[in-house]
């Protein structure tokens, strides 16, 4: 039948172009992107899945790069530790040398010149390798870092570097009492003095780090920003009055002059030449006292951490003169570290006449005892210390030979965790390219018969407008008969 107010033949072939645009648009938005599901429309279920999977994948190439930063970490201390075990052998064939009867003292005291020197170094090494800031070695205590090996948050791999000293024996803190010496001495066993300025603002520095910053100036100051025109510093041991002991430590500045009133001059200072090791929980003290001279004190003292340069306050007080007090501190949560005292005298100008002088003593420091290496306290200078050095560089050649060994375990251990890593890595990908990526074969397929359809369609639309042409056709032909 010929119609024209109906053509069922034409809506059929329009709706068929409309679905084949929208599919069309829709499979070559997939293969301009190679992802097959862009919004949950396209397919809800795989699309969370997918995002899973993404969120696994990322996971493993971080962790990844952990386990890599791990075997960096360990190797960089099993280099060190095959440094150490040279500096042995070698301390150890000087002693076997210094335990001959052939030798005289005075011969024995030159080999023992480098058997000292190479102690230190062997010290030194201890407390100088680092991995991005990271103290890898703790002499007499293992060490243990956590890697984060894996998506999932109980995903865990741990490097233990294991003590390197066969055996110590416990110390106190080094002259804490200052008790070294005579008085009138500016030379300070276990202690290294500033004598000069220092801004407690993070611009100067003590022991390698820069300052922290005192927040508790008066409030008519310009603290340390002030500029100093004139003034003296001085350090020494003086006879105690008030505290235990027969000693204490005095800082003093004096004919002290800043540009303006009211300003604060910090100085000396006094930094602790060991560090100390201290865990949370650990209780630390001290005491002090302090006086203003040509006017009011500004004291400071605090813990400086070796190992990151992070600190703790241990005294800030500001006044005219005070008696003898003792500060206890109970080191915090998560402080665990190496640690040097160190104490800054100052004196503020509260009268505003721009002199400043005033002295800080301290007294009776403690912390709770250390081991300290029994290695370091060995020489060959007879045939007898000798003999005893040799045993003591034997225990630790056999220390520092099974830590590397442990750490040896560990980079193997992280590189099979890395591998395995790897191939998880992979298979994920995989996976999830099966489920959202485009697969441009079928893709393909889809667009052929698509645009058969659309060409199909097209012809159909054609011809229906030659029918609506053929009933127009009639009615022309009949036009006379339509007018009568």
């Amino acid at each position: 039948m010929t119609s024209i107010n109906s053509e069922y033949l034409a809506q059929n072939a329009l709706q068929t172009l409309r679905l084949g645009v929208r599919a069309t648009s829709k499979l070559n938005e997939q293969m301009s992107t190679g992802i097959r599901i862009h919004s949950a429309a396209d397919d809800a279920a795989r699309l969370a899945i997918g995002n899973v999977m993404d969120a696994q994948h990322q996971g493993i190439v971080q962790a990844t790069r952990n386990l890599h930063d791990g075997i960096t970490l360990a190797q960089t201390a099993e280099g060190a530790l095959a440094s150490i075990t040279d500096v042995l052998q070698r301390m150890r064939e000087l002693a076997v040398q210094a335990a001959t009867g052939t030798l005289l003292d005075s011969e024995r005291s030159q080999l023992d010149n480098e058997y000292q020197t190479l102690k230190a170094q062997i010290l030194n090494t201890v407390e100088k390798t680092t991995w991005n800031g990271y103290r890898l070695f703790n002499e007499l205590s293992s060490t243990t870092f956590e890697l984060q090996a894996g998506p999932d948050a109980n995903d865990k791999v741990t490097i233990t570097i294991p003590q390197i000293y066969a055996s110590g024996q416990m110390v106190g803190f080094t002259n804490g009492d200052f008790e070294s010496g005579s008085v009138g001495d500016t030379s300070i066993t276990g202690w290294t003095v500033g004598n000069t300025r220092v801004t407690l603002d993070g611009n100067s520095q003590i022991g390698g780090w820069p300052t922290p910053t005192d927040t508790t100036k008066p409030a008519n100051s310009g603290g340390d920003t002030v500029a100093m025109t004139s003034g003296n510093f001085g350090t020494q041991l003086v006879a105690a009055s008030g505290s235990q002991g027969a000693k204490s430590l005095q800082l003093e500045s004096t004919n002290a002059n800043v540009v303006s009133g009211f300003g604060i001059i910090h100085g000396p200072y006094i930094i602790s030449n060991s560090s100390t090791a201290l865990k949370s929980g650990d209780a630390i003290s001290f005491d002090w006292r302090a006086q203003g001279g040509q006017d009011s004190y500004d004291v400071y003292a605090y813990l400086l951490n070796v190992d990151n340069g992070s600190t703790i306050q241990l005294l800030d007080d500001t006044g005219a003169t005070s008696s003898w007090a003792t500060v206890n501190l109970t080191m915090p949560a998560n402080s665990d570290g190496n640690y040097k005292f160190v104490f800054v005298a100052g004196s503020y100008d509260q009268t505003g006449g721009r002199a400043l002088g005033a002295r800080l003593f301290v007294d009776n420091i403690t912390a709770p005892p250390k081991a300290m290496p029994t290695l370091n306290t060995t020489d060959i200078t007879t045939r007898s210390a000798a003999g005893t050095s040799i045993t003591e560089v034997d225990e630790n050649i056999a220390s520092v030979t099974q830590a590397r060994a442990s750490l040896g375990a560990s980079i193997n251990r992280i590189y099979h965790a890395a591998d395995n890593l790897a191939q998880r890595a992979h298979h994920i990908a995989e996976s999830r390219s099966d489920m959202v990526d485009t697969d441009y074969a079928e893709a393909t397929m889809h667009l052929s018969r698509l645009k058969a359809l659309d060409v199909g369609a097209s012809f159909v639309l054609q011809q229906s407008r030659q029918n609506s042409q053929n009933a127009l056709g009639m009615i022309r032909s009949n036009d006379t008969f339509f007018r009568n």
